[in-house]
């Protein structure tokens, strides 16, 4: 068995929210957080700054044990990211009638659907634009419908 870089780390870490995708800090966080509390010891007095929080996965580890966090990136989906997760203090069980009501929307054929939605077996577009579509149109369909009735509400 190997010698690891840190014996002493606890890997321990909060449950947080994300997109799963290949540059997840996921399985690091247990290690960026112990290595953080060894540079600064842990306070509520002590912020960190996370200037490429991407799905904000790491800033929401150190929201969850105590830091007061400043998070920033270029993509725009963070600033949702930022929002819900870190700016958020609703409990989630608040939010159930609101995705009761959005599951609920019969699916329409909107802009996801025509960029995005493929039949599912085929790699490229059975449409004849010899495009990739990655989401079956059941999938984008619902979303379209739950886009449509975000920006109604």
């Amino acid at each position: 068995m190997g010698q690891t870089l840190f014996d002493d780390l606890v890997v321990d870490t909060p449950e947080t929210q994300a997109l799963k995708y290949t540059g997840s800090k996921l399985k690091l966080l247990p290690y960026i957080l112990n290595l953080s509390k060894k540079v600064s010891g842990h306070s509520k007095n002590v912020a960190v700054f996370d200037g490429f929080a991407g799905s904000t996965r790491v800033s929401q580890a150190y929201a969850k044990t105590g830091y007061k966090v400043y998070a920033n990136d270029i993509a725009p989906y963070t600033k949702s990211f930022n929002t819900a997760f870190l700016l958020n203090t609703s409990e989630p069980k608040s939010y159930q009638p609101l995705i009761d009501h959005l599951n609920s929307l019969e699916p329409v054929d909107g802009w996801f659907t025509e960029h995005y939605g493929g039949d599912g077996e085929y790699r490229i577009s059975n449409n004849g634009d010899g495009l990739k579509k990655p989401w079956q149109k059941k999938n984008t369909r619902k979303l379209d419908a739950i886009r449509e009735e975000i920006d109604k509400l």
